[in-house]
């Protein structure tokens, strides 16, 4: 019988239940979601699809099933906006070449611009995420990945330090897709002073900047600076820009797109 307790529930206790439920029966489906939860198919659905875009869940024939990282344990736990990130994602894959050689940033949103790469991407990834590597050599169609090994930082599933940065010095790359932890109209932060000197090495070797990340980063702050934001080629968020911060871009001459629902 249906919990009514869970009428009233948000997107993220929704998507919370239904991870909890498939590890205990393995697959669920859609009839039996909408059933369960007391919503519409369509509420459903859209669930599904950003526990999909997040690495969690696949859809099946009939339903949704757990994918093989998320019987284990999720990289990044649901912090209610994987519709805006899986959205930015999708729209920033899009554009890139199918021979074009990438770098993905370390946190949620890279790992959601990783998994929206459309199935005829062939070339090469640079990446110091471990949830990315992992994801990226789940693919069916080869890809070069090339994988920043050094000391791991544990809360952002990624490598920094000198082993790393001696790694990114070998390289060159398109475009490289920043997910900073904090951007104010100064520039773009990271929490460690560590993985800030990483993202300072990935800029360098790129030929464009492309920070992708949904509207907390711009309320929110971070100790370690990382680089003026002069230094970025485009923005792309899900809400529009705080004044100072829209301001400041434009001084800067960075583009924004604003990727809305």
């Amino acid at each position: 019988m249906t919990d009514p307790a869970l009428r009233h529930e948000g997107a993220a206790d929704r998507r919370t239940w239904i991870l909890s439920k498939l590890r205990a029966v393995g697959f669920l489906s859609i009839n039996d979601l909408a059933r369960e939860l007391a919503v519409s198919h369509m509420t459903v659905r859209r669930d599904i699809h950003a526990l999909e875009a997040a690495g969690q869940v696949r859809l099946v024939h009939g339903g949704v099933s757990l994918t093989p990282a998320a019987l284990q344990s999720p990289a990044f736990p649901d912090d209610g906006n994987a519709d805006g990130r899986a959205r930015l994602a999708e729209r920033e894959a899009r554009l890139v070449g199918e021979v074009d050689t990438i770098v993905v940033d370390a946190g949620p949103t890279g790992h959601a611009l990783a998994r929206a790469l459309p199935d005829q991407f062939r070339g090469a990834v640079i990446t110091h995420s471990v949830p990315v590597l992992q994801l990226m050599d789940q693919r069916r169609l080869p890809s070069r990945i090339v994988a920043l090994g050094g000391e791991l930082l544990a809360d952002r599933h990624a490598f920094v330090g000198p082993a790393t940065e001696a790694a990114i010095s070998q390289l060159r790359a398109h475009t490289f897709y920043l997910s900073p932890s904090a951007v104010d109209a100064r520039g773009t932060y990271a929490h460690s002073s560590a993985e800030a000197s990483v993202q300072r090495k990935l800029i360098e070797i790129a030929d464009d900047v492309v920070l992708v990340a949904t509207h907390e980063v711009f309320s929110t702050s971070a100790t370690a600076c990382v680089a003026p934001l002069e230094r970025l080629t485009r923005l792309v968020t899900d809400r529009p820009l705080p004044v100072g911060i829209a301001r400041a871009l434009r001084r800067s001459d960075v583009t924004t797109v604003v990727v809305g629902s």
